[in-house]
């Protein structure tokens, strides 16, 4: 590691998968010399040639992930600091980034700024090298700083308490004051017992259960339970631990960490409210709907043996055919936004394939040369390529239009379509060469309902939107190099 304070700050940068820029690019000039590596493997070579002030990684890297890597750094070199900067960050990943010795823990937003920080990733970067380079060789003092430093990025607060009925607190550090509304004081003393007047008293017993379990086993704990803060307010909490032998006399006691999760609880909650809705309302479709729709189909039917072809006949079984057509989008539709939970590896080409030979296709061409693996469930992610593919062949385009003032114009009868890969690897889309969608109309094209077209149902991709969401990906019309493009974002390529 350099030792001039003059000297300029060599930094090893291993950013996350899909973003290659150079952060050195808009760093003070002079101040930094940034080394990039594109994965861990290559960043961890080129550590055993080289040697740097400070080395800094994402956590969703290519080859494994960011914590991964640290950990390897640290055993190597136990003083080189370690910044985690991270738009993939979560309490689980704050908890292990802990547990490799990493010096700093940083949130990113997706254009690379710190979360709720005035600082910048140079900034933190340029801390820790400092850090690192006045280190007066004390492990304990650098152990103390960079623990100072993650615990006051964290959104939470660790603790060390007996593991003991209402386990008491021994030491509390962090925010623990805006969750709870006690300060660190109050509850690493006994004037507040976590486990007695905290923890809510219908999850006390549940908690305690999950922890001694874990303990059992010799296993790290997880659990989620509710407290009442010092207002009164119901609050829920994520708690991940473990058991330890205490450093000051040998006994057993509990270290861990604990965040608020109450915007989760509630979004939950408020996601099996609407599944239960969703539930009612796709019970109605395909009975109350259905059966009557089934009875007026076969008088219809009666009706012709009767009395031959009739032109009001075909008007009514025309209506009647739009109306089953509806019935199943609706229930495609409803079904289709349940959470998946079952996911398999699925290669995409072989997925666009079968959904093409599934659907009329005329004169269009199918261009599906893609080398991409997707974490998905099977039959919703060939659902989904069914439903942007038939708007192209059907279209010209991958959209909903009519013939004139619409979204979308009408392309020729012959449509080519194409399935490839996002630049980033990070998921793929689905293009025509017909004239597009109006740059008006792209954030509304999802939407269920919505259509300018008279014959139109305006579910096709709101379908692919349910399908999307159910998978955590995100779905967008995008201008085409040619005509329309649908960008799906999956980040679980597998």
């Amino acid at each position: 590691m350099a030792e001039a304070v003059g000297e300029r700050i060599r930094v090893l940068s291993v950013p996350e998968t899909g973003d290659r820029r150079d952060p050195g690019s808009d760093w003070a000039d002079g101040e930094f010399e940034v080394v990039l590596e594109p994965d861990a493997d290559a960043a961890a070579e080129r550590l055993r040639r080289e040697s740097f002030d400070c080395v800094v990684a994402g956590y969703d890297l290519p080859d494994r992930n960011g914590v991964e890597l640290l950990r390897e750094v640290r055993d190597r070199d136990p003083d080189v600091p370690l910044v985690l900067a991270t738009a993939a960050g979560s309490e689980a990943v704050a908890s292990a980034a802990i547990a490799a010795g990493v010096s700093d823990y940083v949130r990113l937003d997706a254009s690379g700024e710190v979360i709720d920080d005035g600082e910048t990733l140079r900034d933190r970067v340029r801390a820790a090298a400092r850090r690192g380079r006045r280190d007066d060789g004390s492990d304990g003092e650098r152990d103390r700083r960079r623990l100072e430093t993650l615990i006051g990025n964290l959104p939470g607060f660790v603790y060390r308490c007996r593991n003991a009925p209402g386990w008491p607190m021994e030491l509390v550090r962090g925010e623990s004051e805006p969750i709870t509304g006690y300060t660190t004081e109050e509850l690493a003393s006994d004037a507040v017992v976590w486990g007695e007047e905290v923890i809510h008293p219908d999850d006390k017993e549940r908690a305690w259960a999950v922890v001694q379990e874990a303990i059992d086993t010799g296993e790290e704990f997880e659990v989620t339970y509710r407290i009442r803060t010092r207002d009164g307010a119901v609050r829920w909490m994520w708690e991940r631990g473990c058991l330890v032998e205490s450093t000051v006399d040998g006994t057993a006691v509990l270290e861990g960490f604990i965040t608020d999760v109450t915007e989760r609880k509630e979004y939950e909650a408020e996601l099996e409210r609407r599944n239960r809705e969703l539930e009612a309302f796709t019970s109605v479709v395909s009975h109350d709907l259905r059966n009557p729709l089934s009875v007026a189909k076969g008088r219809v039917g009666l009706a012709r043996e009767r009395h031959g072809d009739d032109d009001d006949l075909d008007v009514a079984a025309r209506a009647h055919d739009r109306m089953e057509e509806r019935i199943e989008q609706l229930l495609t539709l409803a079904r289709n936004g349940e959470r998946v939970t079952d996911t398999e590896p699925v290669d995409l080409a072989a997925a666009a394939e079968r959904c093409w030979s599934g659907i009329a296709t005329g004169e269009a061409t199918l261009d599906a040369d893609v080398d991409l693996t997707v974490e998905a469930d099977r039959e919703r992610l060939v659902q989904l390529l069914e439903n942007l593919v038939r708007n192209s062949v059907e279209h010209g385009s991958t959209g909903s239009r009519t013939e004139s003032g619409d979204a979308v114009e009408h392309g020729g009868e012959s449509v080519a379509v194409r399935v490839g890969v996002l630049d980033d690897g990070r998921g793929f889309f689905v293009a025509d060469d017909g004239p597009g969608i109006r740059e008006d109309a792209r954030g509304r094209v999802f939407d269920a309902g919505f259509t300018t077209a008279a014959d139109g149902t305006g579910f096709g991709l709101g379908i692919v939107s349910r399908i999307a969401e159910a998978h955590e990906w995100e779905v967008e019309a995008v201008e085409g190099a040619e005509g329309a493009r649908i960008e799906v974002r999956t980040d679980t390529v597998a």
